[in-house]
């Protein structure tokens, strides 16, 4: 477990150093904590191993045995001998948090759950608690009880209020009690007190987005999505790669701010030009900037480049709407059509009736035009055979029928 890996590497040496003031004076032993601080987990594994035999009820050899088989990989003879040693020393939190520490390592979380929650943590240190917090919100989070994971968590913070991990750990818990507004809040903190962990501002970034996807409103969106683009900026500045260039661009996308969408999505494409979401996300700027040649452009370059099933159906959405902008009808119902979007389809078909009665009318309108045109003609000619009275008369009726249409 990263987040706790390293944390757990110093209660580790400070565990040792405590069981070998207290262990018994034989050879086994020394040779297996020697080898153990050497990394020679084998060797550990068979001096500990012989500590065990000849002293069966000594519940440090056989956690020093778990210990060490754990750095080998084996995982289940690991938490055999971490039991056994909680077994014989009942008392002892380092070993019940060892023994969760394996366990959710293992990812058998609901055993590790059971063992954490029967710790008295009163008797941890400091640095032990906030494993033991972050092991506990692992396997709650895990098990579906995300609420207990943030109790234990906010509870630890207010004693160690800087401790970056605590507050990533925060974000996860949060995160999987779908509850994306305070797992980015938490996230944030985390990256604001830990810069250089890149994921943890990824995942702020990240838990924005689906917070502002889950907006009721519009304002409570782009405000999210802001927030999302400030972080994605820093990380890539951070580090310039394709996956933070393209999370700028697209958080600067549901901002609306299209300008900027554009320029980190630009970057994107250079470093990866195959990716259809790129395209896709260019083509949804462009269009909304009413660039509609350059969105098209965009958007069938996307098609080319086999995007999955769901991106496809975007695009094609998007297709439509450029089309539908320029008044292409037809070619947008297709568009719709190919999308499954029936709402639109609908829509696409009801425009193209009201413009087909526009154009009829339009030809009636100037038909009916050049008929008050033609009348007017008409009774020019007549004024200048001397047919004055006639004249009047077509051009009163003119007069009329050319006020009917104002």
């Amino acid at each position: 477990m990263k987040r706790s890996s390293r944390l757990w590497v110093g209660v580790l040496a400070a565990m040792i150093v405590v069981l070998s003031l207290a262990a018994p004076s034989f050879a086994d032993w020394e040779k297996g904590v020697a080898a153990f601080k050497k990394k020679d987990y084998k060797t550990a594994v068979k001096e500990f191993t012989g500590v065990t035999k000849t002293n069966p009820d000594y519940a440090g050899g056989f956690y020093m045995l778990g210990l060490s088989q754990n750095q080998l990989g084996q995982k289940s003879q690991a938490v055999g001998n971490l039991r056994k040693a909680v077994k014989l020393d009942p008392k002892n939190p380092q070993y019940q948090v060892a023994l969760a520490q394996v366990l959710v390592e293992a990812k058998q979380y609901n055993d590790a759950y059971g063992v954490l929650k029967g710790i008295n943590t009163g008797k941890l240190g400091n640095r032990q608690r906030d494993l033991y917090a972050l092991l506990f919100a692992q396997a709650a989070t895990k098990t579906n009880r995300g609420s207990e994971a943030v109790k234990v968590l906010k509870r630890q913070i207010q004693s160690q209020p800087k401790n970056a991990r605590l507050y990533k750990a925060l974000g996860v818990a949060y995160a999987g009690a779908g509850n994306d507004a305070q797992a980015y809040t938490a996230y944030a903190k985390a990256y604001r007190l830990n810069p250089r962990d890149l994921d943890a501002g990824r995942s702020a970034a990240y838990a924005a987005i689906a917070a502002g996807r889950r907006s009721g409103s519009a304002s409570a969106k782009v405000n999210y999505y802001s927030k999302a683009a400030a972080i994605a900026e820093k990380l890539a500045t951070a580090k310039p790669s394709f996956e933070h260039q393209l999370l700028a661009g697209e958080s600067w996308l549901g901002a609306k701010q299209f300008q900027k969408a554009l320029g980190w999505l630009t970057k994107a494409e250079a470093k990866n030009p195959q990716n259809a979401l790129v395209r896709y996300y260019k083509g949804q700027c462009h269009s909304q900037l009413g660039q509609y040649k350059q969105a098209l452009a965009s958007l069938q370059k996307a098609l080319k480049l086999g995007p999955n099933a769901k991106l496809r159906k975007l695009i094609y959405n998007n297709l439509g709407f450029v089309y539908a902008k320029q008044k292409k009808y037809e070619t947008a119902l297709e568009m719709y059509k190919t999308a499954g979007n029936s709402a639109k389809v609908r829509e696409m078909q009801d425009a193209i009736k009201t413009a087909a009665k526009n154009k009829e009318a339009k030809k009636e309108m100037r038909e009916f035009k050049q008929k008050i045109k033609a009348l007017r003609a008409q009774a020019d000619e007549l004024e200048k055979l001397g047919q004055v009275e006639e004249a009047r008369q077509l051009r009163e009726q003119a007069d009329k029928l050319s006020a009917s249409v104002k």
